[in-house]
């Protein structure tokens, strides 16, 4: 279960460190150090104007940087599910909806 949980973190920091690098070289690369306006949301990285952006890269680097942690709980529900462990299971599940209600409650 360890390695597992250690796949999903190592996977999500790398992803996101690749991203952040590809961000930052493009902004030297690009010269395009413009920064968005107002609040940065998913659809703004999705719909937005250019979506290879510097910006753009690096929001979403970020945005996989701040989701793995919540992924790892997930994926520890899984496993607990997987164990028959229910005491573990139902206490990661109020971690996992905490986690999602507090974010939900932070965009909104």
């Amino acid at each position: 279960m360890e390695k597992a949980l250690a796949w999903v973190l190592r996977i999500g920091v790398i992803l996101s460190g690749v991203l952040i690098i590809m961000g930052i070289s493009l902004m030297f690369i690009t010269k395009d150090t413009s920064n968005p306006y107002g609040v940065m949301e998913l659809e703004w990285i999705l719909r937005g104007n250019s979506f290879f952006a510097p910006s753009h890269i690096l929001f979403l680097g970020y945005t996989v940087l701040l989701s793995t942690p919540v992924l790892r709980v997930g994926v520890s529900i899984l496993l607990y599910l997987k164990a028959h462990d229910i005491p573990f299971t139902a206490i990661t599940l109020i971690v996992f909806v905490i986690l999602i209600v507090s974010m939900a409650i932070g965009i909104g």
